[in-house]
């Protein structure tokens, strides 16, 4: 009986550990597509950005358009980023 219970156990650890890995996987894939949404949407800002200033768009209404701050949008304006 010892023994099964042993055995029983470990297997128990076994999936426990197996369950834990997979969550932490999604989690992890979860995530790194919200980071990198994110990141896609930082970048069409800023894409957005550089076109409306070399339209001649005044910063602050860039800024205010795009909710890039003035100090970007000068970076940008620059030829920076």
């Amino acid at each position: 009986i010892e023994q099964a219970d042993r055995q029983g156990h470990e297997r128990g650890l076994q999936e426990g550990r197996a369950e834990g890995l997979e969550a932490g996987r999604a989690e992890g894939l979860q995530e790194g597509r919200a980071e990198g949404l994110e990141a896609g949407r930082a970048e069409e800002r800023r894409s957005n950005a550089r076109e409306m200033i070399a339209a001649g768009i005044a910063l602050d209404t860039v800024a205010r358009i795009t909710g890039l701050s003035l100090e970007e949008l000068h970076h940008l304006a620059r030829g920076d980023s």
